[in-house]
């Protein structure tokens, strides 16, 4: 019976499981295995770092420009108030604005969150701050 790290793997999880793109993934001349990615985790070639590094700023400018999307699509929609640092302006308004925003953009809970505390910092802050003291 073969041991659990010689079970052949898909390139793409390989990739994934080692953090970089599947085109930076070298090809064997064999099928990718368990082994293969745990020994180049371990050694960490040049390579790899570099790759990874490729990934991580591909992610950021990806990143980043959703955000931008996002912002504008809060805008387009009319909420563009100034950040008055309350707690009551994310109860009044900003959460109204979310929901709008995941409605019209399908955007995730998440990144509508993340799109508050960008556009209006500190009155999530304040928010969080109110919540915390009522825990």
């Amino acid at each position: 019976m073969p041991a659990k790290l010689d079970k052949v793997v898909k390139p793409r999880w390989a990739a994934k499981v080692l953090g970089i793109d599947y085109a930076d993934l070298p090809k064997l001349d064999r099928p990718w295995t368990q082994r293969d990615v745990r020994s180049l985790r371990d050694s960490r070639p040049g390579w790899l770092t570099e790759a990874r590094r490729r990934r991580a700023a591909s992610v950021q400018q990806a990143s980043e420009a959703r955000a931008a999307e996002l912002d504008v699509a809060l805008a387009r929609l009319g909420y563009d108030a100034p950040d008055l640092g309350t707690a009551d302006q994310p109860v009044l308004y900003i959460d109204g604005a979310l929901t709008h925003l995941m409605i019209e953009t399908r955007c995730s809970e998440d990144e509508s969150d993340r799109a508050a505390w960008r556009r209006w910092p500190k009155s999530m802050a304040a928010e969080e701050d109110y919540a915390d003291q009522d825990a």
